[in-house]
């Protein structure tokens, strides 16, 4: 059984994945997964610190895409995971760890087969690159 606080987690998921379709209603999403309000307001920081970073965000995953890749050729479902756990890699206070592997068991949930390794490999990097500053 998945925890509360996941579960927040794949409806911030949902939102930045209907974010990147053009879609801007994220309260209709956290009313499709009745969550607790404590984990609705979770996942609309959550949503939001994501969206208003999004440039930030984005420079950082593309620095870690193979060179012959752009940030566009990631699937919609993989780029709204990275975009999640980027946020709270650099601008919360969640440790590392939880992030990635909670990046990773979305992964497993919500993409395709190869995605864990990537997005695990790609934040991984983000993580690294941040420790390093």
């Amino acid at each position: 059984m998945s925890s509360a606080r996941h579960q927040a987690r794949v409806a911030a998921v949902q939102m930045l994945y209907a974010f990147d379709m053009g879609s801007s209603a994220p309260e209709k999403i956290l009313e499709e997964n009745k969550l607790a309000d404590k984990y609705k307001a979770f996942a609309l920081e959550a949503f939001n610190g994501a969206a208003s970073n999004l440039a930030a965000i984005d420079s950082r995953i593309s620095a870690t895409i193979n060179k012959d890749w752009t940030i566009e050729r990631l699937g919609r479902v993989e780029r709204a995971i990275l975009r999640l756990a980027c946020f709270e890699l650099l601008f919360s206070q969640t440790d590392s760890p939880i992030v990635i592997n909670e990046a990773v068991m979305l992964a497993k949930e919500l993409a395709d087969d190869d995605a864990p390794k990537l997005i695990n490999g790609m934040l991984e990097a983000v993580r690294r690159e941040k420790a390093a500053k």
